[in-house]
């Protein structure tokens, strides 16, 4: 088994190959610019420089499955000629807002909520539509297909615009219990479904990947394409939290808590405050993801301290400082924020700093920050009777002993390890050794590819501290969140 899966995600292009039993034998990796549009094109071309880096090795250029995997609720536009009409309008970007509240204003928000397992907010490509209208109608009645940033890779691939159902789950544009496009949303767009790509199952072959295509990204074959799913379902499947009681924990450039369900649930709530997506196989996950995760830490080295400095360096301030009850504590939304509180307007907050505390206690709030996003998500994912007994964690940030011990004691959870910080690429290499028979079932697949490499356990006194700075820091944000918009 040889399979290439390549990750495009918000903050870099990622593609490795994996081998027998699973094995990780090569990765590439090319940074992305993260703000709220990022250039379709040039990830393209870091797409293409990702694979190339791999096939630099003779032994890599022939593959049995070429599979993808794709952050979620990014809109581009294509002109009729095949243009770009627009940048890649990403999950950061909150122009949408005043679009959220329209659909609100429209239609009942809970009933499409409860149809597409989106609740009205700013970072669906459904309020990206909406504002597209409205802002700039021009571009809006030129444009021949709305495409994710995945799909937009597949068409430069093959020519023609297909989206599979995970990634089209996180659009608020398809219906999560009939797996088509929504009639609902459709016409609050003012599209019909021969203007979005092709839905297809993502678990299944594509097509092959042309010659041509197949010999610029230094491919010696032309292996079966895999739409696969989006980054946060194939991180369930890469940590293997696809069992009723065991989450998915991602502490990437976003972050998110997950669970997974074999019916579509919903927030009983109007609050609405988790998602409801799909993976595949019959397989819903609901969950919710945070706008600031790792992103915080990416601002802080890059516009607070300059880029001089790493982010292992960073972790090592945060380890020499010890958790107490006094250290300052941070609210993270340097781009709003999406669940639990579905607010574009939240802003940052640094609150108790003093003279005694120096950078770690900074970075160290940083990581908790987060955490506590998630906590509060996990709660109201309890209020629906969806509980976790154990989270797996994954994502660039898991790689951290610290940020790990700090999901432990927050969520009051044991975390388990995978030993590999890559998860979406992993679930992407399941999907496809799936798909082509290597395994028979997801369970014999996990079996193989999964090993917990390192398990916290939460400590009382951790806990006990922790919720108390969580409680505060649900009254920080209930305080100033009138002031955001003032």
């Amino acid at each position: 088994m040889r399979i290439l899966a390549v990750d495009i995600g918000t903050g870099s292009v990622k593609a490795a190959v994996f081998e027998d039993s699973f094995r990780l034998s090569s990765i590439a990796r090319v940074e992305l610019e993260v703000g709220a549009e990022q250039n379709p094109e040039a990830m393209y071309r870091s797409f293409v420089e990702a694979c190339r880096t791999i096939s630099r090795d003779s032994k890599y250029r022939s593959v049995d499955a070429l599979v993808l995997s794709g952050q979620m609720h990014g809109l581009v536009c294509i002109g009729r000629d095949g243009t770009l009409l627009t940048m890649l309008h990403t999950y950061i970007d909150t122009r949408s807002a005043t679009a959220a509240k329209f659909i609100e204003d429209k239609v009942d928000g809970y009933r499409l909520y409860t149809e597409t397992g989106c609740p009205p907010l700013f970072i669906y490509p459904l309020a990206k539509l909406l504002w597209l209208r409205s802002a700039k109608p021009y571009i809006f009645s030129d444009t021949r297909w709305f495409l994710s940033a995945k799909d937009y890779i597949i068409y430069r691939l093959i020519g023609e615009p297909y989206v599979d159902r995970s990634t089209a789950s996180g659009s608020q544009l398809l219906n999560i219990h009939s797996l088509d496009w929504n009639d609902t949303s459709l016409d609050l767009a003012g599209i019909d479904e021969s203007r979005l790509p092709k839905l297809c199952d993502g678990e299944k072959p594509l097509v092959e990947l042309p010659k041509g295509v197949a010999s610029n990204l230094g491919l010696d074959c032309t292996p079966p394409i895999f739409l696969g799913a989006s980054d946060g379902a194939l991180h369930s499947l890469g940590v293997g939290a696809v069992t009723d009681g065991l989450a998915a924990v991602n502490l990437g450039t976003s972050g998110a808590f997950r669970l997974s369900s074999r019916r579509p649930v919903v927030d009983r709530s109007r609050s609405m405050r988790f998602f409801c997506y799909y993976l595949g196989y019959g397989i819903w996950i609901p969950g919710g993801a945070v706008n600031n995760a790792g992103l915080c830490l990416r601002w802080f080295r890059d516009n607070i301290l300059g880029s001089r400095y790493g982010y292992d360096e960073l972790v090592s301030e945060a380890e020499s400082v010890d958790l107490d009850r006094l250290n300052p504590l941070i609210l993270p939304f340097l781009s709003g924020e999406r669940f639990p509180v579905r607010d574009p307007y939240a802003k940052a907050l640094f609150f108790g700093l003093t003279l005694d505390h120096r950078k770690g206690h900074i970075v160290r709030a940083l990581m908790e920050a987060p955490i506590y996003t998630l906590r509060w998500i996990e709660d109201s994912m309890k209020e629906n009777m969806l509980n976790a007994r154990v989270a797996r964690i994954g994502g660039g940030g898991s790689s951290s002993k610290l940020w790990r011990r700090i999901c432990s004691g927050i969520l009051n959870l044991r975390v388990e390890y995978v030993g590999f910080e890559e998860s979406s690429l992993m679930g992407a290499a399941i999907l496809a050794a799936l798909g082509l028979g290597y395994h028979s079932s997801i369970g014999e697949a996990l079996n193989v590819a999964i090993d917990v490499a390192d398990v916290d356990d939460p400590v009382s006194y951790e806990v006990e501290v922790y919720e108390e700075r969580y409680r505060l820091y649900r009254r920080l944000y209930e305080t100033v969140s009138p002031l955001y918009r003032s």
